[in-house]
């Protein structure tokens, strides 16, 4: 039997036109698809809403504590009325006053003449007599640079335009090892607390004068020390003195 001329042409090492053809039109088309996700894009875009979510929710914070920073500094502040303390004749402490003369009549010197003749020698005095006289009246004593003082202080005295003078520490309960340091023209007083019950602080003044009173926190717990004086026409409050922070008051003495 006589083999067909026609090949196969599966079999063949070439294919027809027809094959390939018939081939293509079978073959199943590619299902399409959605748009590529472009995650890179994504993240950036989900780090741009959180970063602008923080952003609002910091300047949301930042206004909430300029407003309490405002309010506690607006209710820390002192009428300046308050910042003068008056010492009048009713003020004047009769008994301490006749020993302080007594002890400058003798050209001895306390704490408290020694702090008054401390301010005079800083006005008076410069250079070694300046150094000697304070040296003296740390340690409590008289000397040369000093007579001049004494003698001028003596006669003030007896002249009725010196004299001791009381100011009043006022009491609060609420603040307990709290206390500042006080300092009159620079001329420290001593550290002071603030106690359970007023007590009483006496100094050497003149009439007439107008001294600078400064108040400088030592301790003081949760919003700092305030610190309340009292005279007998007058009365002074400090804002709250963290340690080192100051306040400044005028002494006037009528």
């Amino acid at each position: 039997m006589a083999r067909s001329s026609f090949s196969d042409p599966r079999r063949s090492g070439l294919r027809s036109d027809f094959f390939t053809e018939s081939k293509s039109r079978n073959a199943k088309k590619p299902k399409r698809r959605g748009p590529a996700i472009d995650r890179p894009k994504i993240g950036r875009s989900r780090l741009r809403l959180l970063a602008y979510a923080l952003g609002i929710v910091g300047a949301a914070a930042l206004i909430v504590v300029v407003i309490v920073l405002a309010t506690s500094t607006g209710g820390d502040d002192v009428d300046p009325a308050h910042k003068i303390l008056e010492l009048t004749a009713q003020d004047v402490d009769p008994e301490t006053t006749a020993i302080e003369k007594n002890l400058l009549k003798e050209d001895k010197i306390d704490g408290r003449l020694a702090v008054a003749l401390w301010r005079d020698a800083h006005q008076q005095l410069s250079g070694p007599s300046l150094k000697e006289a304070q040296l003296a009246l740390r340690e409590g004593r008289t000397n040369p640079p000093l007579e001049p003082l004494i003698k001028q202080l003596a006669a003030e005295f007896a002249a009725g335009k010196a004299a001791v003078f009381t100011i009043w520490v006022a009491e609060d309960e609420s603040q307990p090892g709290n206390a500042v340091n006080l300092q009159l023209d620079g001329v420290p007083l001593g550290r002071f607390s603030i106690e359970r019950n007023r007590y009483a602080i006496t100094v050497v003044e003149r009439t007439g004068q107008s001294i600078r009173l400064e108040i400088t926190g030592a301790s003081g717990a949760n919003r700092g020390a305030v610190f309340r004086a009292e005279t007998a026409t007058s009365e002074a409050v400090t804002r709250h003195l963290h340690p080192g922070g100051n306040d400044i008051w005028q002494l006037v003495v009528k």
